[in-house]
């Protein structure tokens, strides 16, 4: 026993100093040399100074997806390899993004980006379904088309005029709606037009036709009360059959003087239901490192600081600018370019 215990540790050594000579022997390029070296020996990795501008002072600057907390103009670190470098600029809300190759680290690299490093929007699509009426099996509430008219503007308000521009206009939704407005749709147990109910009455919608699906309802009128949250929104992107987020609003009496109500002090109910859906569970199942306490996202503002209203907040975690004791984490522009919850469905992320 005694015997084939040495043999073992003795083989042991034998292959890891066999692979030794093999890395030492293949190493070729000096500066990954002192790369790894470095790492094997706990020093910090050397890196290449990028210097970056950008066409206005201000721009904030990310690297690989993440940003650094550092604006244009300023120098940025970087290791040997290819990087993203991306600045999101204020004033013309627009992305520039290139790509550079750092070979060397004792070099220092000038780099200006234009107009034409101007990252063409990816395409999100979503669709707003207006229910004229719902039934929980006690009492009925309504809406009419015309008040579902008003609540499909601040849908579109939301992400037109709020969410694009938040994302440097990497975004660009499309809107299709489709109201269920000659039935009578039965609510689940929860008071709530779910994934399940919403199939029922739509089975048509296809796999990666939408990003986003919203539905839209009365949750109280005069003596029928439905239910007391505005929106619920705690479904995987694969509880609908298509693949898209979805949540459901319910909105009550006054519906218009609701909507200004929410314009003039807190107009973040649409966006704060959808970054439910991607900040929490679709960009975390992509690798995104997003603000997070105790398993919460989008309640987590507090946590870091935010106060009421929100916007700040959702705005910080669409641009991926929410600051961490170590860096920042949140979406980003490089996020939506690369992956939509459509194309995920379909298998087409970069």
């Amino acid at each position: 026993m005694k015997r084939n215990s040495l043999k073992s540790i003795y083989k042991k050594w034998l292959v890891g100093m066999l692979a030794l000579l093999l890395m030492n022997a293949c190493k070729n390029d000096n500066d990954i040399d002192e790369t790894i070296d470095a790492q094997l020996k706990g020093r910090p990795v050397q890196k290449a100074s990028v210097f970056v501008t950008a066409p206005e002072d201000g721009a904030a600057i990310y690297i690989d997806g993440v940003y650094t907390g550092l604006n244009t103009p300023a120098t940025v670190n970087v290791e040997v390899g290819t990087h993203d470098i991306g600045v999101g600029l204020e004033s013309a809300v627009q992305y520039l993004r290139r790509s550079i190759e750092i070979t060397d680290v004792s070099s220092s690299v000038d780099l200006t980006l234009s107009e034409q490093d101007l990252v063409a929007p990816k395409t999100w699509r979503a669709l707003f379904v207006g229910v004229n009426q719902v039934t929980n099996g006690s009492c009925v509430t309504s809406y009419t088309t015309e008040q579902l008219n008003q609540a499909y503007d601040f849908f579109q308000w939301s992400f037109n005029d709020v969410v694009e521009p938040w994302s440097y206009n990497t975004m660009d939704w499309e809107f299709v709606r489709r109201d269920i407005s000659d039935e009578l749709v039965q609510l689940s147990s929860d008071n709530l037009i779910t994934p399940s109910v919403l199939e029922s009455y739509m089975p048509d919608i296809n796999v990666g036709e939408y990003d986003l699906v919203v539905t839209f309802f009365r949750g109280e009128q005069a003596d029928c009360s439905i239910a007391g949250f505005i929106g619920i929104a705690w479904y995987d992107v694969t509880a609908l059959y298509s693949q898209s987020s979805y949540y459901t609003i319910r909105y009550y009496d006054d519906l218009e003087g609701m909507i200004q109500y929410s314009l003039e002090n807190d107009p973040g109910v649409f966006i704060h239901e959808w970054l439910h859906t991607v900040a929490e569970l679709f960009y975390p199942a992509q690798g995104v490192r997003v603000p997070s306490f105790r398993g919460q996202v989008v309640h987590a503002a507090e946590r870091y600081g935010y106060v009421h209203p929100w916007m700040n907040w959702y705005k910080d975690i669409i641009r991926g600018q929410v600051e961490e004791r170590d860096g920042f984490s949140g979406i980003g522009p490089d996020a939506f370019l690369k992956c939509s919850v459509s194309e995920s469905a379909l298998g087409q992320c970069q």
